[in-house]
């Protein structure tokens, strides 16, 4: 086996980026926008939905929160950035 065959086999899978149905995990949409896993929790309490008149979309499912990258793609598109 050579270099390029164990580290192709080793190297983690990435979700689709904008596939319908695919929801990213806090960890995942931290790695895509390049911040801190803390931003993003921060991001999803609620007292970020009182203050924030244009809260980061958020998908609960019981105690755990998910993220739609196509609604995310959106709500960076209207914050500015």
């Amino acid at each position: 086996m050579n270099t390029k065959t164990k580290i192709a086999q080793t190297a983690p899978v990435e979700p689709a980026a904008s596939g319908p149905g695919v929801l990213l995990t806090p960890a995942e949409l931290a790695s895509r926008l390049a911040v801190p896993p803390t931003w993003i929790r921060e991001k999803t309490r609620e007292r970020a939905r009182l203050r924030d008149s244009d809260p980061l979309p958020v998908v609960r499912l019981g105690k755990y929160v998910r993220f739609s990258w196509p609604a995310v793609e959106a709500w960076l598109s209207r914050q500015g950035t």
